[in-house]
């Protein structure tokens, strides 16, 4: 326990203005406050007032500067009075301010948004604009592909390489080589905080990280890697990947080749912001949790048979769904009880939250329909009718705010849903669909891919 006395306090500010030579000040001082000048003679050392407050700099510092068990080195001076600003605590600062932000955004947005918004029942109007279609053939199958939003680049694995494609050119070509034989990649995935680092998993365990010019930055293996499903970088920092086995979860630093952290009985993943994450464990407790510490920051029990729990875009909503008993439950994770239940009297087949900057709407699709929910009011806003079988449906992250769908199946088809329009594509099912930017969309087939872009 700390105790800090006034009159210990008033006794180093008095010695440390005789060290100073404030002589006068130290009188005044002296006589005002009444000081015993003999009480605290022998535990004083000189500069001792000093000595406590470069301490208190100390800690202050560290604590700023540690994330993720580790200290980030930090050249700007910390000074006593001055609020400490440099790169680490600006991102730090920006990461809060956006979250409560994001919380009134929700308020305000539910409050302002008219109840005709849309009408119920949607009749979409087919777009019949042409879209100016670059197709690039290669010779092989792709067998991976990932996308680099911050450099623009396709990385595509095929056969014995990593081909990594800027504006439709080849700019590097990697073989894909552990020791002195090929091997085939099982993982590859561009880093999603910066985009500077790729990390590559092979099937055989080994693990390579690479920059943007494939210069090799570090090599590690992984053990168990016959188990290992999926992995997913930190969305903040560049050295922290979770690594999802099929039952368990390993947090790891992988320039330190480092466990953070190593959950067991794990069923489900996904990051938060910076050190936070959520796990489901195989009981359907949904856990918010911190790397650095041991208990759960909030548990919430989920319906049994859960099978997808997915925040929404800016990580403020959490949606989680069961198939079983066709239930999704909407979590504001301010506490452990749900605030919105939607059911359908269909199946519900998928979900995806709609990728607008408010994040309130949630589209279900049964086999039949596709409904838009507005999750602040509660009901839905408009349903479409489906008139082919469905495989999948992918959500596309938009800057003008105009939630959008593609539905992937007997049909390519996307959907913008608050203007009632929607896009048949006359192409064959694509393995791969992402929205590169607002204008263009990127279609990966087996042995070739489509950028689609308005002309």
């Amino acid at each position: 326990m700390i105790v800090i006395k006034t009159e210990e306090l008033n006794y180093l500010i008095y010695t440390y203005f005789l060290e100073q030579g404030y002589s006068h000040s130290a009188f005044a001082l002296i006589n005002e406050v009444k000081i015993d000048q003999q009480l605290y003679r022998d535990d004083v050392k000189p500069g001792q007032l000093i000595n406590l407050l470069e301490k208190s700099l100390l800690f202050q510092q560290l604590q700023d500067h540690i994330q993720i068990n580790q200290y980030y080195e930090c050249k700007v001076p910390q000074l006593l009075i001055q609020k400490h600003v440099c790169q680490f605590t600006e991102k730090k600062q920006l990461a809060e301010k956006q979250e409560r932000r994001d919380r009134e955004m929700m308020i305000q947005n539910a409050l302002m948004r008219s109840q005709e918004f849309v009408s119920r029942n949607g009749q979409t109007m087919d777009l019949n604009v042409e879209l100016q279609q670059d197709i690039i053939q290669l010779q092989d199958e792709i067998l991976l592909s990932d996308w680099n939003a911050q450099k623009n680049i396709l990385a595509i694995y095929q056969p014995n390489c990593i081909k990594f494609i800027q504006n439709n050119q080849i700019i590097q070509i990697m073989p894909t080589v552990v020791g002195e034989s090929f091997s085939r990649v099982k993982l590859m995935k561009f880093d999603r905080s910066s985009g500077n680092n790729m990390l590559i998993i092979y099937e055989n365990g080994a693990a390579k990280v690479i920059d943007t010019t494939i210069q090799i930055i570090k090599m590690f293996n992984i053990k168990n890697a016959i188990k290992l499903l999926d992995f997913h970088w930190n969305l903040n920092w560049p050295n922290v990947v979770a690594l999802i086995f099929e039952k368990d979860i390993e947090i790891v630093d992988i320039y330190k080749c480092q466990t953070l952290k190593y959950l067991e009985n794990v069923i489900h993943f996904e990051w938060r912001h910076f050190d936070h994450f959520i796990v489901m464990d195989q009981n359907y407790y949904i856990n918010l949790m911190q790397i650095d510490l041991e208990k759960p920051q909030l548990q919430l029990k989920a319906e049994l048979e859960t099978t997808l729990i997915e925040f929404n875009k800016r990580k403020t909503l959490l949606a989680s769904f069961s198939s079983t008993l066709n239930i999704i439950k909407i979590w504001t994770l301010q506490n452990d009880e749900y605030v919105f239940e939607i059911t359908d009297d269909q199946k519900i087949l998928q979900f995806c939250w709609c990728s607008s900057q408010n994040a309130n709407y949630l589209i279900t699709l049964t086999s039949q329909t596709l409904n838009i929910w507005d999750v602040e009011f509660g009901q839905i806003k408009c349903t479409y009718e489906i008139d082919f079988n469905v495989t999948k449906m992918v959500s596309m992250d938009l800057l003008n705010d105009t939630p959008q769908v593609i539905l992937i199946g007997e049909k390519v088809v996307l959907y913008d849903l608050i203007n009632k329009k929607r896009r048949v594509f006359n192409c064959d099912t694509p393995n791969k669909v992402m929205r590169i930017s607002d204008e263009e969309i990127l279609f990966i087939q087996r042995s070739s891919y489509i950028v689609y872009k308005k002309n």
